[in-house]
């Protein structure tokens, strides 16, 4: 199990530059061992408002709307050969038409799938797979475009074999594909694709701790921006401080070449996560990392440096065994630079708290309430608050 739980550390921090587009929470390992459980099926509905819906300084447009779907999740970790799954189609129906449409139903689904393959104690191969369709992109991702932007497609497909020289040397190869596109041809210029390959040579210093010494190229593909081409060389040390916690770290260099310009800029990723208490577990993550959002226009706004900071916690707290509560706050800046026609640099920064309670009716029965309170602060586009209230049941088989 602590070889499982040491390549699996190795394996989050690898695939983390490939699919920051989903949570960075996952850059840590999780605390213990796996759930596995038969397949389950659920049935969903909720009510909302949101008294921001064009996330505007100057055009607050309230409004309510309707969240419904069903999913199904599956999860097999008793064998060599590891799968879970999770899948969910539903749609959110809005009491008013987006913006410059009459569009008043959108979708939002998503998959989450998982394969892990033991060859033999020295040997594994992961790979995973993430996809999703919603009516605005996740404040953890990127910029905070509004609903009436339409549906935006994001998705993450990785791999990785992960071989043991020793019983201490290994060494691990991934490659991974991702991006997002936009629906509205108006907000098309900010959608990318991000290719993704590396190499990782861990040394495993004790059962608890391994150091490891990683490259990585990713080249970024742009639809009306410069692409770009990006290699990482990163030391990195994963730590399990005690069964019930643990941290992972790494720190080095990127080099980014976009256009005929060629610049290093430092990089780091940490996530940790701890069970506090019986019922209460945190979760922590940082990412430093020069990324290509909103930038590189050939036309205008023509941004060729965006530096990027994501940091954010989360608790979970089990109240009993039918009420429990969580809170998330982070934070996304982006520092932009290297503006070709003359303009000044720029920065935005994007701060998200939520806070919600569960309360179990049944053993099936679940009920909901949700909060959601967003801060933007940017330098051109003038600062807007959003807050965002759901509550609903979900049906559990």
């Amino acid at each position: 199990m602590k070889t499982h739980f040491l390549k699996a550390m190795l394996l989050a921090g690898m695939f983390a530059p490939a699919t920051y587009a989903f949570s960075l929470y996952d850059m840590a390992p999780s605390v213990g061992m796996p759930e596995s459980y038969a397949i389950k099926y659920k049935v969903y509905a909720s009510v909302g408002y949101d008294d921001n819906l064009n996330s505007s300084p100057d055009d607050e447009q309230e409004g309510a709307f309707t969240q419904f779907g069903v999913g199904a999740a599956y999860s097999d970790q008793e064998s060599a050969t590891r799968i879970s799954y999770d899948v969910n189609l539903g749609a959110r129906l809005y009491d008013k038409a987006a913006e410059g449409t009459d569009r008043h139903l959108f979708s939002e689904s998503s998959l989450k799938a998982s394969l892990s393959h033991s060859f033999s104690a020295a040997s594994v191969y992961t790979t995973s797979v993430n996809l999703s369709v919603s009516t605005e992109p996740n404040y953890y991702n990127s910029i905070s475009a509004p609903y009436s932007q339409g549906e935006y497609f994001n998705w993450s497909w990785s791999h990785a074999y992960s071989q043991a020289i020793d019983s201490r040397w290994s060494w691990t190869v991934s490659a991974a594909y991702s991006g997002q596109v936009y629906e509205r041809e108006s907000y098309s210029e900010d959608d990318r694709q991000y290719l993704t390959g590396g190499l990782t040579l861990s040394y495993r210093y004790s059962t608890l701790t391994t150091y490891s010494v990683s490259t990585t190229y990713r080249r970024d593909f742009r639809s009306r921006g410069e692409n770009s081409d990006n290699f990482y060389l990163n030391v990195g040390v994963d730590h399990a401080l005690s069964p019930v916690s643990s941290f992972y770290a790494t720190a080095g260099i990127q080099c980014k070449m976009v256009a005929d310009e060629t610049d290093l800029y430092p990089n780091i990723r940490f996530g940790y996560r701890r069970v506090l208490a019986e019922g209460l577990s945190a979760n922590v993550y940082l990412s430093y990392d020069n990324e290509n959002i909103d930038t590189g226009y050939s036309a205008w706004n023509m941004y060729a440096s965006n530096e990027t900071l994501r940091a954010g916690a989360s608790l979970s707290y089990a109240f009993t065994h039918k009420v429990s509560f969580h809170a998330d706050a982070s934070v996304l800046n982006r520092a932009y630079s290297k503006n070709t026609a003359g303009y000044p640099d720029r920065e935005d920064t994007t701060w998200v708290l939520a806070v919600g309670m569960k309360y179990k009716f049944t053993k099936s029965l679940t009920g909901s309430i949700d909060y959601r309170h967003t801060t933007c602060e940017r330098d051109i586009y003038g600062d807007y608050d959003r807050n965002r209230i759901t509550t609903g049941l979900t049906y559990t088989f």
